[in-house]
């Protein structure tokens, strides 16, 4: 049975500075096994998630619904984009998360999308995407990886002194970034894994512009009654993210360092894509609402 999350973390801390093999293993506790899975990916569907939340705006927390969309698609590997036909000369597979976001706020809302893509090969992040859509104004940013650590940011937003940001910066290899976490942490090996380090970027979700400043980060992960539950504490404060304890392991409850909080409402497996006429919202099944 596994100790308690406190024993975790300073067991594992102890067993940090033991020797390099011991560092290593805990430092990279991810598995390819879920990548490998092809009655996930090759059935032709999205993984579809509807979450009730609470999001902080303007220093209080309002009542949202965010949704976590996942699926594998071809890349366009001269764009960055995904490709319209797979067959072209340098597409490759990425697995895409699109996180959708309506926070209403006062008298009028936000609107917000961010998209992640991975290698489907071996989950290395090498793009970001996000937009704002609020009634202050429009912001659109991305990041792409160039090589290994270095990544080329743009920023456009409405903001003084951030309304054009176009440069280039160099992360640690084994950065993560804090927007990638509700697929990135699926990919943990879970019977094994207990604590590892790894410098964290802090969210990119936002109007403003970002430095891309990774800062460190300690992850816990725990069996609980629930689920699988990863701790990470950082320097904006504590966050869990608790995952389903069998495979595929979606994302079922997120709590964050600044109170907001996201709970799994539905989880459907559709071509999403292809209902887009009106009605064809009732192919979320009951307990979603209207898109």
């Amino acid at each position: 049975m596994r100790s308690s999350l406190a024993t975790t973390f300073a067991v594992a801390a102890l067993a940090l500075v033991t020797t390099t093999a011991a560092l290593a293993e805990l430092r990279f506790p991810f598995t390819d096994r879920l990548l490998r899975d092809e009655s996930l990916w090759g059935d032709g569907k999205a993984e579809y998630a509807v979450f009730d939340a609470c999001e902080r705006r303007y220093g209080a927390l309002h009542p949202a619904e965010i949704r976590h969309l996942l699926v594998r698609e071809d890349f366009a590997a001269d764009e960055a984009v995904k490709a319209d036909n797979w067959r072209d000369p340098g597409t490759y597979p990425v697995i895409k998360l699109n996180q959708i976001s309506n926070i209403p706020t006062g008298s009028y809302r936000y609107d917000q999308g961010h998209s992640a893509f991975w290698r489907a090969t071996n989950a290395e992040l090498i793009k970001f995407a996000h937009t704002t859509n609020d009634s202050c104004g429009l912001t659109y940013k991305q990041g792409i990886r160039l090589d290994g650590r270095t990544w080329r940011y743009r920023a456009f937003t409405y903001w003084q002194g951030m309304s054009e940001v176009d440069r280039e910066q160099r992360l640690p290899a084994n950065a993560l970034f804090y927007d990638e976490l509700p697929f990135r942490l699926r990919l943990l090996d879970w019977d094994r894994a207990t604590l590892f380090e790894a410098p964290l970027v802090p969210s990119t979700i936002g109007s403003t512009a970002d430095t891309l400043a990774p800062r460190s980060a300690a992850f816990a992960i725990e069996k609980v009654v629930d689920g699988w539950r990863v701790t990470i504490k950082h320097t904006q404060g504590t966050d869990q993210l608790t995952f389903d304890l069998a495979a595929p392991h979606p994302l079922n409850r997120w709590t964050r360092h600044d109170g907001s909080e996201l709970t799994r409402r539905h989880l459907i497996r559709l071509p999403y894509w292809e209902f887009n006429q009106p009605g064809d919202e009732r192919f979320l099944a009951p307990g979603a609402t209207h898109p």
